[in-house]
């Protein structure tokens, strides 16, 4: 009888054994889903726009997203107000209506689900140098 007792608790560690281990998958998501926001901002490029101008870069080579990252991201060693202009295929360029603010050292999403392959220029909302790293 008493290893009746000793099977039937055993038999039910396990059970909440299995039920606490079948919750882990949920942290190891958010754990690659970190992992791929390393590999997006690991393929950061560096950029520094000169003071007297809102554009970087001005004048092309314009800058193209990759498969990196599905977003156009900023990370600019001051806080400043940005948005993202387009060049489509069919010519001409059109900007986002509005501007984000992105922190100092912080990363800012700009525009999400970007094609790779998308030509495209930084409008930044004043004529003050500017540096920093952005991905896309």
């Amino acid at each position: 009888m008493n290893i009746r007792k000793t099977v039937t608790a055993s038999l039910f560690s396990a059970v909440l054994l299995g039920g606490a281990l079948a919750a882990a998958p949920t942290a190891q998501a958010q754990t690659d889903g970190g992992t791929g926001a390393l590999s997006c901002y690991g393929s950061a490029k560096s950029y520094s726009k000169p003071a007297g101008n809102r554009w970087y870069p001005q004048g092309g080579p314009y800058l193209t997203a990759t498969t990196n990252c599905a977003d156009i991201n900023i990370k600019p060693n001051s806080t400043t107000s940005i948005a993202v202009c387009w060049l489509p295929s069919s010519g001409g360029s059109y900007c986002q209506s509005g501007f984000k603010t992105a922190p100092a050292g912080q990363w800012t999403v700009v525009a999400t689900d970007v094609l790779a392959g998308t030509h495209f220029y930084f409008d930044f909302g004043s004529t003050a140098a500017n540096s920093g790293v952005w991905a896309a």
